[in-house]
């Protein structure tokens, strides 16, 4: 029997629940995809569309916490490094305020430079 009912040319109707089967024999199956690996998991097979749709259903719970696990624990780990990079940055910040310090007193160098030449050209 197929999984799908076609209602009208564009347009089908599920009939078992996502990640049930029938086989031929009348009994149901369930399978899930994993969700790092993406190798399909069977279940096991069912007498009933419900028995299996629980099935899946639990699994899929499961799934949703491992993966929920795992983007915590790489938010942490993105958390960590925006903290390194945010002192990474003040510390270039610092610097740069450093550098800003010294061309500022470079500055008042170049006027007197300036002056300087002025005077000279002056006296010619």
């Amino acid at each position: 029997m197929k999984s799908y009912k076609r209602t009208s040319k564009n347009s089908c109707v599920r009939l078992y629940p996502v990640g049930v089967r029938k086989r031929k024999t009348g009994k149901f199956c369930a399978e899930i995809k994993h969700p790092f690996n993406k190798k399909l998991i069977w279940l096991g097979t069912f007498n009933t569309a419900d028995e299996a749709s629980e099935s899946y259903k639990s699994k899929n719970l499961e799934f949703e916490e491992q993966v929920m696990a795992k983007n915590a624990k790489e938010g942490q780990i993105s958390q960590i490094s925006d903290q390194e990079s945010c002192s990474n940055d003040e510390s270039k910040q610092k610097s740069l305020m450093d550098v800003a310090k010294n061309s500022n007193s470079s500055n008042g160098v170049e006027e007197k430079v300036k002056e300087e030449i002025e005077n000279e050209t002056d006296e010619e």
